[in-house]
């Protein structure tokens, strides 16, 4: 008896523990739902519109390009559950992660990294990385740069030193 006891309790916990991730998992938001409802500061030459038929165009097979706010082509390149690829303009590739919760399982909010990547003709590139808050947009840390512009420079000096 007391063992059937035992076995039913642990039963009942192991439901409990898998019910409570299936809410924080079905909380966390995917990288479609965080790319329909960033705010367009983040995307300035994007609409939520272009936004939204990119992934349309993606879910159709169909070539995914819009023009944007400046005439340009901007082409969603790929689109996952959790993460995305979009060519803005032929200076700058976005890319985005959702990961994790923020907080905690009772916050709804997910982990949004978003890197931005310029680069010229000439293989000048600089990379900005942002870590947001779903839910608010807020950032998360401050943003890392990586500037190959800036390190040309240097080799440069170092051999106009020697």
């Amino acid at each position: 008896m007391k063992r059937n006891v035992c076995f039913f309790l642990g039963r009942v916990a192991a439901m409990i523990v898998a019910f409570h991730l299936s809410l924080v998992a079905s909380h966390a938001q995917t990288i479609r739902e965080a790319f329909k409802a960033m705010p367009d500061s983040l995307t300035p030459y994007l609409t939520t519109n272009n936004r939204l038929d990119m992934m349309d165009f993606m879910d159709a097979k169909m070539k995914a390009k819009v023009t944007n706010k400046l005439d340009g082509e901007t082409e969603m390149l790929f689109l996952s559950d959790d993460s995305l690829a979009v060519r803005m303009s032929e200076a700058m590739l976005l890319e985005m992660k959702a990961t994790a919760p923020a907080a905690s399982p009772a916050d709804s909010a997910t982990v949004v990294t978003i890197k931005r990547t310029y680069q010229t003709k000439g293989g000048y590139r600089q990379v900005l990385v942002n870590v947001y808050n779903s839910k608010t947009w807020e950032e998360l840390s401050a943003a890392v740069t990586e500037n190959t512009l800036l390190q040309l420079d240097e080799k440069a000096s170092k051999i106009i030193n020697q």
